[in-house]
């Protein structure tokens, strides 16, 4: 994967307004710009509101008005930051789009720009300082299918620097690919803020009690040592923890503190979602940590 050309940036907005002139969504996009030249930025923000949705039984001119007024008022904050970002030199468009739900404007937006990578705030539900995510950012996750980058409230550290996280022995029917796509979308993260890779692999010997000992253990350190001769990885910049993916994760970001963990997702069934979740899922709610998503 080549560094970054076009971006999606999907900004929040409260009320019809955009409130913050500088998003951290926007913020942290405007880093991965090398050159304001040839990057395309495109904002978009999705507006709805249930009382002016479009019901045939009760639509009237002074709805269809109202509607109106709201997306442009938030067209308006939004090309409020456009054009100041075209006074600074970058190449940028500004959109709203009305529909619900917004996952699914964001989606099309990105495939209609042929984005490279989405990036969202994924805001917390209430005013509470938590990470659980909104369920827009959830359904991203599963059907976003460009690498979506969802962003916290943390800002970035000077060199940012990006933990991957990899399985080479592809458990749970994982494809052998998605461990390339992760590196790929980890790296071109790296390449365009000049960041630091790190790469984990958790191994969990303990899941196998009846092993013999150091069995496990050698099995996943050869298996990460041949998927790892396609990168320049160096030993400080490699963590093969003995734990599950999920402590791994929460041990190497509380050590390490990584600005961003690159991680895969999976869509799975309806049942499936409902019965269990992916690392990605559950790493996602509990680690305040901006996490790169890629898929298969």
């Amino acid at each position: 994967m080549e560094e970054f050309q076009t971006l999606l940036v999907a900004i929040g907005n409260n009320d019809g307004d955009i409130a913050d002139p500088n998003p951290v969504e926007l913020e942290k996009a405007l880093r991965m710009v090398r050159d304001k030249k040839s990057t395309q930025l495109h904002l978009f923000s999705v507006a709805y509101q249930k009382h002016l949705d479009h019901d045939f039984l009760s639509i009237d001119f002074n709805q269809i008005e109202r509607r109106q007024e709201y997306c442009d008022q938030l067209l308006k904050s939004l090309n409020a930051i456009a054009e100041a970002l075209t006074d600074d030199g970058y190449q940028v468009s500004a959109e709203v789009a009305w529909g619900y739900p917004s996952y699914e404007q964001i989606i099309a937006k990105a495939e209609a720009v042929s984005a490279d990578i989405v990036v969202k705030h994924c805001r917390a539900y209430g005013k509470v300082d938590i990470n659980h995510l909104s369920n827009d950012s959830w359904q991203l996750v599963r059907h976003c299918p460009v690498p979506l980058l969802l962003v916290k409230n943390k800002h970035w550290a000077d060199q940012v620097r990006v933990l991957a996280a990899v399985d080479p022995m592809h458990s749970h029917d994982k494809p052998a690919a998605l461990d390339h796509k992760i590196m790929a979308g980890a790296q071109a993260i790296c390449d365009s803020l000049q960041g630091e890779l790190h790469v984990v692999h958790a191994y969990a010997e303990a899941a196998r009690p009846f092993a013999p000992a150091g069995v496990i253990r050698s099995e996943h350190s050869n298996a990460l040592e041949e998927f790892l001769k396609s990168y320049s990885i160096e030993a400080h910049e490699l963590h093969f923890v003995d734990a599950t993916p999920i402590m791994a994760l929460e041990k190497e970001a509380e050590e390490l503190e990584p600005d961003i963990i690159a991680m895969g997702a999976m869509s799975r069934s309806r049942l499936s979602e409902i019965l269990i979740g992916s690392t990605a899922e559950q790493v996602m709610d509990f680690v305040p940590i901006d996490i790169l998503i890629v898929k298969p």
